[in-house]
């Protein structure tokens, strides 16, 4: 399939085109994509000069083969399946891709402090939410409609200066309210939530006691789902039978 005929039918039957953000993401992506038997489309596309992950955030750190020439604009990326390395080509090339399975979320309705909200998600499920992407953020205001409170905590903690999630992933993708990500909070107001009647991030003091979205699953990382491309005879693309 074309990288966008792909990425509609992982969003159609899956989450989205894989897509590895991070250090620790990518390392796991390759493990599970050890044995692909073929070069397959990632969710990494250029928009005007700019990387991006399908997720929606500008992609800051990207492995490319530097055996191989330059990235160009307009292009998409796949996976090359005996160098394990990035490689970019005309988007409209066809390719097997990876598709991935994201954690779920889970809506808590019980009133916990930040603190509280992060020990029960780590004790009962794996983490709080990250809210990392587009997707991730459509994801959270879905689960988020049945909050009871104002505000519902999410995995986001300011320290040491700096704005972060809890389980790692990065801070690419925002959403705060007005696009104004607080510099310098106020004391206490170091906890990050998702604002029920604006649908944005907000920055609230950590001993208020609210809702919270979890992630559900054991490991919050993509699981690649290898997906050959459909052959000239029109043979329809084979999907995995189980889901982590």
């Amino acid at each position: 399939m074309t990288w966008f005929s792909a990425s509609m039918h992982c969003k159609t039957h899956f989450y989205d085109l894989s897509t590895f953000t991070n250090e620790k993401e990518e390392q796991q992506f390759l493990e599970d994509a050890a044995r692909q038997p073929a070069d397959a489309w990632v969710g990494l596309y250029n928009h005007s000069g700019v990387w991006k992950w399908s997720g929606g955030g500008n992609a800051t750190r990207i492995s490319w083969d530097t055996t191989n020439k330059q990235p160009e604009d307009d292009n998409c990326a796949f996976l090359h399946k005996t160098y394990k390395k990035l490689h970019d080509i005309d988007c409209n090339f066809q390719y097997s891709f990876f598709c991935m399975n994201i954690s779920e979320f889970v809506l808590v309705r019980q009133n916990e402090t930040w603190e509280g909200a992060l020990q029960y998600c780590r004790e009962h499920y794996n983490d709080m939410a990250s809210l990392s992407s587009v997707n991730m953020m459509d994801s959270g205001l879905e689960k988020s409609t049945q909050a009871e409170t104002e505000y519902v905590w999410t995995g986001l903690r300011y320290l040491a200066g700096d704005w972060f999630w809890v389980n790692g992933d990065d801070l690419d993708y925002k959403d705060w309210y007005q696009n104004e990500q607080p510099q310098c909070p106020a004391k206490n107001f170091h906890c990050g939530a998702l604002d029920i009647k604006t649908m944005d991030w907000i920055h609230r003091g950590c001993e208020e006691k609210h809702n919270f979205l979890c992630s559900a699953q054991a490991v919050p990382l993509p699981v690649p789902h290898m997906v050959p491309q459909t052959t000239a005879r029109g043979t329809p693309p084979v999907r995995p039978t189980s889901q982590p």
